[in-house]
């Protein structure tokens, strides 16, 4: 791999639009997350709903609510609305739409005048600071992070926001799917990093 090549698509992606590379940091954040929890166990709890309610002049002890976060419903996500979700984007739909259910089930059951209040506690393995920042840190994403994911994609995403970068990632190893030609010499380069 030539590495003025790899400078050229550098300097590609450093000149696009800054919400252009916040959409392609996204997309390797997305892409490194499916690769992630794909390495775990499908029904492992990333975190939970937990509620209270106020009454009689009182808080309650938080109740675990059902069902928790678990990591299929996170790779869901994460595949459903292609490159453009992270980890904690995936996370915030899912508070967002179980808090409004858990609440609403919640003040039904109770007496008018009462009030309840939920907030998300992550499983201590998948908190933030337990995960690659790759996963939840934007400004962790390197062009060389966009590039490695960009060439590993059998072509390019639905709505790619640079076509013009294609012919740039064929010599890098892109495939087929990306207009390059096929090049039988690159199927036998041993692994980066490895030898």
């Amino acid at each position: 791999m030539d590495p003025d090549d790899r400078q050229a698509l550098r300097d590609r992606l450093a000149g696009m639009a800054p919400e252009d590379i916040i959409l392609m940091r996204r997309t390797v954040m997305n892409a490194k997350g499916i690769n992630y929890f794909s390495m775990v166990p499908e029904a492992d709890q990333v975190g939970k709903i937990q509620c209270r309610v106020f009454a009689g002049n009182q808080w309650g002890n938080w109740q675990d609510q059902e069902p928790s976060w678990i990591v299929y419903d996170l790779l869901r996500c994460l595949k459903e609305v292609p490159l453009a979700v992270t980890y904690l984007m995936c996370k915030d739909e899912w508070v967002s739409t179980q808090t409004t259910l858990k609440k609403q089930e919640l003040l039904e059951s109770q007496i008018p005048g009462t009030d309840v209040e939920c907030r998300f506690v992550f499983d201590w393995r998948y908190e933030p600071d337990k995960v690659p920042e790759s996963l939840w840190k934007e400004e962790s994403i390197s062009f060389d992070d966009m590039i490695d994911v960009l060439v590993s994609l059998p072509a390019p995403p639905p709505g790619f926001v640079a076509p013009e970068l294609a012919p740039l990632l064929c010599p890098l190893g892109a495939g087929p799917g990306w207009g390059c030609p096929s090049d039988p010499a690159t199927e036998t380069d041993p692994p980066e990093g490895g030898g």
